[in-house]
């Protein structure tokens, strides 16, 4: 799917380090279509609907949600998964990662 402008989408909050707020899906409608950076991620410009209000992102990143599979010759690939979400190496566990927009899963 191609992001167009009015389209409604998701923007995943990053939420706060104590989890005060967790990180959570929000409805967003897409006011604005970028051009793809040197990354080739689709950018847009969102209003984020919250309960507390709305806020405006611009040239907020698209992400699936996958894993990032990290470097190759990471020193400790076995701790992938384990108490962390993340490693040195770059690789992250699958989830949407905060202040990114993805479209709404289909039921």
């Amino acid at each position: 799917m191609q992001p167009t402008v009015g389209r409604i989408v998701h923007y995943v909050s990053y939420g706060t380090p104590g989890g005060e707020y967790p990180s959570v899906c929000r409805a967003a409608i897409i006011t604005a279509v970028g051009e793809p950076l040197a990354d080739n991620v689709a950018r847009v410009d969102l209003a984020v609907l919250n309960p507390e209000g709305m806020f405006f992102n611009r040239s907020c990143a698209y992400h699936d949600g996958a894993v990032a599979e990290g470097a190759a010759d990471c020193p400790n690939p076995e701790a992938h998964g384990g108490p962390f979400r993340y490693c040195a190496c770059g690789w992250i566990e699958a989830s949407h990662q905060g202040g990114t927009w993805h479209w709404p899963e289909r039921d």
